[in-house]
């Protein structure tokens, strides 16, 4: 995973030629609304738990590493902790 900007498709966008895609849970449960996916192969992410006092941003972990998730109107800022 690396950090950076990246143009947003609707819920998906591609990092490094990858196709990662934020996803809603179909039935609410105690996890996070929100998940990240990759797409081929397809692999589960992450939950993305939302920032208190935020509108649109969100950590979340992968291979043991934090990062921060800030989605906006066209593009996500991805970030490294």
């Amino acid at each position: 995973m690396e950090s950076g900007e990246f143009l947003l498709h609707g819920a998906s966008f591609f990092m490094n030629g990858t196709k990662l895609v934020i996803r809603k849970r179909k039935k609410v449960t105690d996890k996070p609304e929100l998940y990240l996916i990759q797409l081929e192969p397809f692999r589960y992410v992450s939950s993305l738990y939302h920032v208190p006092g935020t509108k649109n941003e969100y950590t979340f972990d992968f291979e043991k590493q934090l990062y921060s998730l800030v989605v906006k109107e066209n593009h996500v800022e991805v970030v490294s902790h």
